[in-house]
Parts: C-alpha cells; structure tokens; sequence
C-alpha cells in the first residue's frame, strides 16, 4: 500500500520532489520499487523496530500458551514434574524416611506452578526479550492518536490486518485527535500495557506550534497514569520536531527535506547566535584556565601558535563561526513549549517595536494616506483619458474589437483568446460591451499585461505555479521588503502555507509511517503462525471475513428515488448547456456583426 503510495504521488510531484524524497525513506523503496540505501532507511529501520516490539506484546499469549503446551505434556506424560523431578533426580525418594513428608510440599510447589504457569512463561519470555515485566497480561489496546483523517484511516487499516486473525493474538484498536477528544475518550482507559501512537504536526512552524503543544500535552497526559510503582502505557510518537517528550517511550523522526520557512530561518538566525556565544565564552574560559598555569617555554610557544592558528593573523574570532552550508545552523533543539514560548516572544517584541514607532510615524502615515488619494484620483483620470482613447467610434463603450486591438498594440505576443476571455469576464451585465466601471475592474487588476502574456499555461490557459528555488521560503518577501518592516509580521503571512504543508505533507508522511509500523506488526503475527504450525495456521492479513462482494455500500435511499433524481439532474443538465450554447451562439452573432 505504501508503495502505492509512492508511485501514485510520482505521478503528480517530481522525482526530486521533497514528499517523495521523504516517502522514499519511510517506505525504503524508490518510486521505481527499487531499494533504496541502506544509509537514507534508517527512518525505516526505526518503524519496523517498533513495529517487532509491539508484535512481541501481541504474541506474547501465544508463545506463553505453547510453552504451558510443552511443559505440561511433558511433565505428565514423563511423570516428573519440574520440582519433583528436581528432588527425584538429587536422591530423594519417597520411600526414604523424610521423603513421604516432604513430596507433599513439592506436589504442592509443582501445583502452583501448573496454576500460574501461563504467567511464568509470560515473565520469562519479558525478561528473555527485554520487554516491561510490569504490563497486564491480556489482549493488547492500540489508541492510534492525529488529526481526524490520519488516525480514522490508519486505524481502519491496522483493524483490517488483525481483522482474520486468531482471538489469541488479537488486539482493540481505538483512535482520537490529541489536540480535541483523545484525552476526554481514552485517557481514562489507559491501563499497564496499553499501546499508544501519536504524531507530532511540525511544531517549528509557528502556525503549528499551539497544535504541537496540545498534542504534547495530550501524550504527557496518557503516559503520566501509573499503577504498579510508576508503570503506564507504552507511548510512541512520530513527527519532524527532534524533540522527545520525557514521558515517552520512544521518539521516531521524519525527515522533512524541505527548505525553512522565514520564521524558522529568523529563530534558527537567534539560536545560531547563542551558539556562537555560548561557545564564545568557553574558548575565553578555556584560555583563562591556560594563562593561569605554570607552562614552559616551549609550551608557551605552541600555544601561541594554536592560538595565532585559531584566531587568524588579524586577531578575529574565525574559530568560532560554524559551517553556513547546512541546512540548520543552529545545533539547538527545542520542545513545543520552547518553540510556542519564542515565537510568542518574538511576535511581542514585533508589536511593541510598532507601537513605539507609532506616534513617530503618525505625520507620515497621515502624508502618506493624502498621496495615495491624490494616485488613486490621478489613477481614475488617467483610466478615464485611456478609456476613451480606446473608445475609437465615441459611443461611450468599449466593443470586444477595440479592447483587442488597444491591447494588441501594446504587446504582439497577447493571444487573442486570453483577451477574449478577459472582456467576457469583465462584461458583468453581459450586454457585449465594457462600460467605465467594467473598464476600471479589468484595468485594476495587477500585472494584467504579464499575466496575459505568462507561457507556463495549460491547455486550459491556466497558469502553472513553478516550484520555488529560494534558499528558504520567504527570501523574496523579505529581500524586497520595505524598509522598517518586521520580519515576523512578513511571517504572519505564510502561516497558509504552513496549514497546507501540515494537512498535505506533514499528516501523509506520518501516516505512511503508521502504515509502515502496523504492517511489521501484522506481517510478523500472520509468519508466526504459519510457521509454529507448518502452514496449516495460515491465514492472509489482507482478506476478512465477509463473504459477500459487492460493489457498493449500502444506501439509505430507495432506487425509486434516486431513480428520479438522476433523471431530474439530467435534465437540469441538459437545459444548462441549452442556454449555454444559445448564449454563445448570441454573443457570436453579435460580434459578427458589429
């Protein structure tokens, strides 16, 4: 499925594409199928890891129940029990004068052991394969925690791979969204044991931040119910955010491979700098330890070199700025709370700088307002005196012929077709001409010549966004800024995109991770059994139980019904291309002969 995926999305998004780089590493295979190195896997190593550990939960009952199998059968068919059989093979008989008395106690010791023996096994097995000793020993809940289409679709899917299997290595599955009900739903039914995934939305990203933070917080919460001297669930969460949460149980990172947006660029400039600092006043502490020390000459030589070496021949601090090429240059990673509490701090200071500025810009703002109104009434003039000019027969309106043939002079290359469609979107009342007003809408509109003469158009004539080649994203907003303009208010700006990268990228890598982690585990527990039993077990993860095929779910709504409905839409459908087709048709006609 998860190539799927891949392939499908290829088909849409370049090769080089930054989604289908990062799916390429969480499924570990190309767009092509092909295995991908071993060094750009690792996100899937980690998935597949996690997905052993939980098959090891899930199987435990099962490998626990063939242990109590083969014990009893050979216990009592060899007829030594493991404590009697102890003392029988050390001598003791019952025969013997202490031995009648004392084969009670290990009749009574081997009792208890037939009794609680599928719990012994369990703990064995735990501490074998370096599991918690401390989870219940019953069926597995997984709670499957992220925004509503990721955690309803990849809990249907892990449903849907245990959904054939056998009641003895079967799990519940549950689901919620951590930043609304998962809390109120399913935190009080968290016990020892219970299996929790979440995914983290990309909290560096100020738009995402206050999400992170109640996801976070939704986590720390389930995790932090203990029974049992501090034992709680087994939390595993999934995001881009380099930051694990203390509660967790484990932390599995994405890579992004995405440039910076302008408000990550702007706090990574700020811990880039306390970098700097920081390593500053080591380096000066380091060199203050140094001079304190009785040294040699020859010692004090060589430091004055290492010194000369380090600082450049000019005395500057060269030794301390850190390589630009990277992505990051900052080495800090920061939780949801530090990132929610520096964007806070950064947009504060953002509108306590405008507000100072304020008074002092007042005149300005008050000369500026006077000259755009005194553009805006030179604009309508200038309008007016082009309106006219266009107008060649003086009827007071602007034929479909002569918004052509003005606009034509101006630029050759302007197609005919993209100036038709322009008058007939701008003709409101539909009458074949532009008056004033229509005239002043088209005229307003930005760039009007290079958006008609734009090559990238499909056969629609719809323009093609071009990828961005910008070393982060906002680099031309901020380079051509105007000048006393913040940077985090130009930010603000972006916050769009952001919601768009999170519901279209972000969410679908974490849930092809999901996906990832839940087949490991079904693909294990469907092997185990038709490997324990020689194929006779076997079962396939991806069918049901249901026999029925059909091609369609089941509808509230008579046939009749829907019937007659059909056949109103066909008709409606048939009247709207009639008028259409008349409405051209006139248009034409109308064209013609003016």
């Amino acid at each position: 499925m998860c190539l799927f995926i891949v392939a499908n999305l290829a088909n849409f998004v370049p090769s080089q594409s930054i989604g289908i780089k990062a799916l390429e590493e969480i499924v570990g295979v190309d767009r092509h199928g092909d295995e991908i190195h071993e060094k750009r896997s690792k996100t899937e190593d980690e998935l597949r890891a996690a997905g052993n550990l939980w098959s090891d939960h899930i199987l435990e009952n099962v490998k626990a129940y063939i242990m109590s199998f083969v014990y009893i059968f050979v216990t009592v068919v060899s007829g030594y029990p493991l404590v009697s059989g102890i003392a029988y093979a050390c001598g003791l008989r019952e025969d013997s004068e202490p031995g009648d008395q004392l084969f009670y106690l290990l009749r009574f010791l081997d009792s208890c052991i037939y009794f609680w023996l599928p719990q012994l096994n369990a703990f064995i097995l735990r501490i074998i394969q370096g599991r918690n000793l401390r989870h219940r020993m019953v069926g597995r809940t997984v709670v499957i925690g992220d925004c509503p289409w990721v955690a309803q679709a990849a809990e249907a899917f892990l449903s849907k791979i245990f959904a054939v299997s056998y009641s003895i290595a079967g799990l519940n599955v549950l689901s919620g969204n951590p930043s609304d009900h998962l809390v109120h739903r399913h935190t009080h039914r968290v016990v020892r044991g219970t299996l929790l995934v979440c995914g983290r939305p990309d909290g560096r990203l100020p738009a995402l931040t206050s999400l992170e933070a109640s996801t976070c917080l939704s986590v720390n919460q389930a995790s932090s119910i203990q029974s049992l001297n501090g034992t709680c669930c087994e939390s595993i969460t999934i995001g881009h955010n380099r930051s694990k949460l203390t509660l967790s149980h484990k932390a599995i990172y994405l890579k992004s491979h995405r440039p910076m947006f302008l408000s990550e660029k702007i706090l990574d400039n700020i811990d880039h700098q306390e970098d700097l600092v920081r390593q500053r006043k080591e380096k000066l502490k380091e060199e203050k330890e140094r001079q304190q020390k009785r040294i040699s000459l020859s010692k004090t030589a060589s430091y004055i070199m290492e010194t000369v070496r380090f600082r450049g021949g000019d005395g500057s601090s060269s030794f301390l700025e850190l390589s630009l090429s990277r992505s990051r240059q900052a080495k800090t990673t920061r939780s949801s709370a530090s990132l929610l509490g520096a964007y806070v701090n950064l947009e504060r200071d953002a509108r306590k700088k405008r507000s100072q500025s304020k008074d002092v810009d007042q005149a300005a703002r008050v000369s500026n307002v006077i000259s755009s109104m005194i553009k805006d009434r030179q604009g309508v003039e200038n309008t007016r005196r082009v309106y006219n000019e266009i107008d060649i027969d003086g009827d007071g309106v602007v034929s479909l012929q002569e918004f052509v043939n003005a606009y034509q002079k101006i630029d050759n290359n302007i197609s005919k077709d993209h100036l038709t469609r322009l008058f007939y979107e701008a003709d409101t009342d539909d009458n074949g001409t532009l008056s004033f007003d229509e005239f002043m809408k088209v005229s307003q509109l930005p760039n009007l010549l290079a958006e008609l003469s734009t090559k990238n158009r499909d056969s629609r004539g719809l323009v093609q966004l071009q990828a961005s080649k910008e070393k982060y994203f906002g680099e031309e907003i901020r380079n051509h800024s105007q000048p006393g303009v913040n940077s985090m208010a130009m930010s603000q700006s972006q916050h769009f995109a952001m919601e768009l990268y999170e519901s279209r990228i972000a969410s679908l890598q974490r849930f092809v991770s999901m996906t990832v982690m839940f087949h490991q585990i079904g693909a294990r527990v469907q092997q185990f059994f038709a490997r324990i039993s020689f194929g006779l077990l076997a079962y396939r993860m991806d069918r049901t139980h249901s026999i029925m095929r059909i091609a369609t779910t089941a509808s509230p709504v008579s046939g009749a019904d829907v019937r007659e409905r059909m056949e109103e839409l066909r008709l409606m459908l048939k009247i709207e291309r009639s008028v259409q087709l008349i409405q051209r048709s006139w248009r034409k006609w109308r064209t013609n002969t003016k």
